[in-house]
């Protein structure tokens, strides 16, 4: 049995302390697939297939725009080695260099990459944004990405790169500019690709130089590797140093679960029935990128689990991948109404969490599935699933 870090839980809220000046957060999830799709035994027998055959190798790199718009001087750093990612922390204010130092000295990390974090418009919607150093940044970036020497070549030159679900939801596509509103003013860049950074609820990248123009902190925020670390512990440590105004963000799949402290129940079964209820209430209604309420014109896939949660008086957090820590893992088999289905369908990040829905029995769900179509009841998708958790509170 799986649990979340109880920290999760509060990521959002503690994030939106950080993000004050630049508004509320509105967190979102990369495009699922949405085809017509075969029969579940079809899907069950094509599975099976797959896991037999040979890969077919890594997917390719997001593409860009046209790299002949970059300067001749503009370069980056080689890609040098894969860093694994445990943690991310955010902070109202510039971290000291005395703490950054610190979190280095902790046991188990092997690395630390310090960024901006603020929460910007981007063409009038609010946007989690991370200033970084591409030619640093790059190592901690999901595989497609990291290996792309054209991606941080131009994010180097002060173009923006958009996570896959950003961009494609929004209409923003590769070689258009967008108009970006921070603290000291408005600046307009090109989107320079579509790339997921590998961070949960971050939707687009810059240069820290761009970001210091608009008003960033300074140094507010640190990517941890440590994949030898005992995560709990690591948790401990980090909350101590960083200070209370800090947030952590569990980026590490499958921690073990904590020796201490409560595990939770799962959500009994007429509060689940009122949670599906409130769901099928909202059928019909349209799918919003960063969408949590009908005030906002409807939901994103995260948003909806949110929102039908609320109705009943159970808190789940908002990103899909602090949803994925939300309880137990059941096998799909096992799966039964009410829990959670989870995919990694992000072609710019394979291993990242990436959609939810709500599982209602007999081969069936509810969901919001992308922009264009409306909140519905599907046949479950096997390709690409991640998994099914069961909501503990």
């Amino acid at each position: 049995m799986r649990h979340r870090l109880r920290s999760c839980a509060g990521a959002t809220a503690a994030f939106a302390v950080a993000f004050t000046a630049f508004g509320a957060p509105a967190w979102a999830d990369p495009e699922p697939n949405v085809q017509e799709r075969p029969s579940i035994d079809a899907q069950q027998e094509s599975a099976t297939e797959r896991s037999a055959s040979p890969s077919s190798g890594a997917p390719p790199s997001p593409p860009v725009a046209d790299t002949g718009d970059l300067g001749e001087d503009v370069e980056v750093a080689p890609f040098d080695e894969a860093r694994s990612r445990e943690y991310f922390a955010v902070s109202p204010q510039s971290l000291p260099q005395e703490t950054v130092e610190k979190v280095k000295q902790l046991d188990g990390v092997e690395a630390v990459e310090v960024v901006d974090a603020a929460r910007v418009d981007i063409d009038g919607k609010s946007t989690s944004v991370l200033g970084v150093d591409p030619s640093d940044f790059r190592n901690y970036a999901p595989e497609p990405s990291a290996e792309s020497d054209d991606i941080w070549r131009g994010i180097a030159e002060g173009r923006i790169a958009l996570s896959d679900e950003a961009g494609k939801q929004r209409n923003l596509e590769v070689g258009r500019n967008v108009r970006i509103a921070g603290a000291n003013g408005e600046v307009t860049r090109e989107v320079w690709t579509h790339a997921t950074s590998g961070v949960a609820g971050i939707d687009a990248l810059i240069s820290r130089e761009v970001a210091d123009d608009l008003g960033f902190p300074d140094g507010n925020a640190l990517i941890v590797s440590a994949p030898d670390a005992d995560l709990w512990e690591l948790k401990d440590e980090l909350e101590e140093l960083l200070g209370e105004d800090a947030s952590l963000q569990l980026l590490a799949e499958d921690p073990d679960p904590r020796p201490a402290g409560a595990e939770g129940e799962p959500v009994d079964r007429s509060t689940i029935e009122d949670m599906i209820a409130a769901a099928e209430s909202q059928i019909g209604v349209p799918y919003v990128w960063g969408g949590e309420s009908l005030a906002e014109g409807g939901y994103d896939c995260s948003g909806l689990v949110q929102w039908a949660f609320a109705q009943t008086g159970v808190s789940v957090p908002r990103v899909t991948h602090d949803q994925w820590y939300a309880g137990e893992r059941v096998d799909y088999a096992d799966a039964r109404r009410g829990d959670l289905i989870f995919w990694r369908s992000d072609p710019t990040a394979p291993d990242y969490i990436s959609h939810v829905a709500i599982y209602l029995g007999d081969g069936k769900m509810l969901e919001a599935p992308r922009t264009g179509l409306d909140v519905r009841v599907t046949d479950v998708r096997l390709d690409k699933m991640a998994g099914v958790v069961r909501v503990h509170i």
